[in-house]
Formats: C-alpha cells, structure tokens, sequence
C-alpha cells in the first residue's frame, strides 16, 4: 500500500481496515506513507511500514519516497502495489516498475478538485494497471477527462463503527446537558471542507444548539478567528484532532459536512452506520445518496445550509427515519464485507495478469 500519509481521513481509515483485514486472512501486506497514528496501530498488529515523504512537493522529495519504495519491493517479490491517489500512484510506478520487474499497480481515486481532474486521467492512463473510483461520480469525471473505461473499477467506500458509549456518557464526557441540540463536523480544516461557510451557516441557529468542530489544519486558526468574530465561542467548540469518532458521534444529534467537493466521504457513512442522521453539501458521490437519508443541500450558500440543519433538528420524526435509513444503507449497500470483497477480486485479476 502506497499513501501519502497514515493519520485521521477517509482515505487513511480505507487502507486500515484494508491492511488489516489482508493481515488478518494471511497476506503479508507493508504500507509506504508519511508517519501517522494509524501507521502505528499498524505496527502494532505487525504490520511493517516504510517512510516515505509523500506530503512534501517538488520531484526531491518524490524521488526519495520512489528509491525507499524500490528498496521495500527488492527485498521480496511484491505481488501487487495498491496506492491511493495521484501522487502515491506515481511513487509507486517510478519505485517499484521497471522493466526487469513489472509489479501490478492499482490506484485508488478518493476525490480530486475539478481542476485536478484532467492531469489525473493523463497521468493515471499512463502509470497505472487499473484505477478504481471510490464513487460514480469520480468514475465519470475521470473517464470525462480521458482515462479509458476499460481500466476503471467502481469501488465505494465502506465504514464499520465500533461500538461507542451511549449517549447520555459520551455528552457528559464532553461536558454537554443531554437536552442540548447538538451538531458534529469531522473533517480537516482545509479549504474544500468550507468550515467558514459552516461558521456563516450557525449564526442562523439558535442557541442553546452547539456545533463541535473535530480536525485539524492549515485553516485552523482562521476558524477560530471566525468564530470569535461572530461572537460564537460559546456555542462553537473546536475540539482539534480526534481519534475517537464513534464517541462524537454518539454524543451528536446531526452531522454536517459543507464540503465544496467530495469523493464519497467516510465521515457521512460512518454517521449513517452510526444512525447518526447527515446535513451535507450535494456534491461528488453524496448525490447518488437518497434525499431521505441524506439532507443534501445547495454548495456554497450559507442560507441552504442552515435552512438544511434546521429542517432536520426541528423534526424528531425526520431525524428517526434518516437515522434507520441510514443504518439500513451502510449495511446494505456500504459494508465493509462488500468492499474487501470488490478490492480482493481487483488484486486476484492483477495477480493473475502479471507478466514474468
């Protein structure tokens, strides 16, 4: 596995639960990335990491992160590499095929910007055996833009929520009254994720609601600056990096994701697993979710965003039926099972393909 770092995101938690379930079945599986937390979990399950320095930009850095990857594959025959977005894919291609050694490459798009798009397909055309979108709409935009069909796999993400605390335990581990409307954003603080529009967004929102803002960023403390502007300190709580998910989610009554594009964000299908009912922009992959599950809203208006959060906290009854939908979606169409099954078909079909 070749991704550029191991730390809390949709894409990091897809190849945990890859890698483990591949160790689990009797793969021997090494992950190449930037350090993270979830990089050391899986050290702890035995699972060998190499660092590589795939965050930083400019071909240095790209070349270092292909010679460790080259070293990591002479040291025993690798059947398949699987790397997850463009410059992975590329470290991977530049590090590990050559033609004395033409090991298998897969690449995984988890959602690009409209602008990206074109140089990936080109790019992703050249390099990789087989390219697998993590939704329709990825899929589409990618062949849109040149990558042939006959490469391209459908793969959607898949989440699998441990079981939390209740919601009386996870709202006073946070110090929150059990009869405060609550609402949990889990995404960085970057610019695609429009925190700033969400800020605009809860003016609108009456208190005693509170907003928990949970991740870390670039956008950080523009966030906060925001929040103190607007005169919201006390009903905006930003919680920075966390590690336990199942937690908030617990405690929350909605999720909202404002994002300006998406893949298919595991956020939103760990809320629906969770029966946690989801306020989000109607963008990527979120558009193929069904409006009853899903209160998809119109990107890049504060007014739709709000108007949005507070359809869904006003109605107890909505919230009980999207919460079922929900749960009955991730099961049915997100499981974890269906995806590991998907991606193992994927990396048999590579393996039997490899050339000697």
């Amino acid at each position: 596995m070749v991704i550029a770092e191991m730390g809390t995101g949709g894409a990091e938690t897809v190849v945990s639960d890859l890698v483990a379930h591949l160790a689990d079945q009797g793969d021997h599986v090494a992950v190449a990335s930037e350090p993270g937390w979830r990089a050391e979990h899986l050290q702890e399950r035995g699972v060998r990491t190499v660092a590589v320095p795939l965050r930083s930009r400019g071909p240095g850095a790209l070349g270092v992160a292909a010679a460790r990857i080259r070293g990591e594959v002479l040291r025993r025959p690798v059947d398949v590499l699987h790397a997850h977005n463009v410059r992975a894919s590329v470290a991977a291609h530049l590090g590990a095929r050559w033609p004395a050694r033409r090991t298998p490459l897969m690449s995984t798009v988890h959602g690009l910007a409209e602008s990206d798009y074109p140089t990936a397909a080109r790019v992703l055309d050249r390099v990789a055996d087989r390219v697998v979108a993590v939704s329709d709409d990825v899929a589409a935009r990618l062949e849109q833009h040149g990558l042939r069909r006959t490469r391209l796999d459908v793969v959607e993400n898949a989440a699998e929520m441990g079981a939390g605390p209740g919601r009386d335990r996870a709202r006073a581990d946070l110090g929150i009254a059990p009869d405060v409307p609550v609402v949990l954003c889990l995404a960085r603080l970057a610019p695609p994720k429009r925190h700033d529009l969400l800020v605009e967004a809860w003016r609108r929102v009456p208190a005693p609601a509170v907003l928990l803002v949970a991740g870390d960023g670039e956008h950080r403390d523009r966030v906060a600056e925001q929040v103190r502007a607007a005169g919201l300190e006390h009903r905006v709580r930003l919680l920075g990096q966390r590690r336990d998910a199942a937690r908030l989610l617990a405690a929350a009554d909605v999720l909202v994701l404002p994002s300006d594009r998406e893949g298919l964000p595991m956020t939103v299908l760990e809320a629906m697993a969770a029966g946690v009912p989801v306020v989000a922009s109607a963008v990527g992959g979120l558009r193929s979710l069904d409006a009853r599950t899903v209160e998809l809203v119109a990107p890049g208006s504060p007014a739709a965003l709000a108007d949005g959060l507070l359809r869904v906290l006003g109605s107890a009854s909505q919230r009980a039926e999207m919460a079922a939908r929900g749960r009955a979606a991730a099961t049915a169409r997100f499981s974890v099972e269906t995806m590991r099954a998907r991606y193992q078909r994927i990396y048999d079909e590579l393996n039997r393909s490899r050339r000697p």
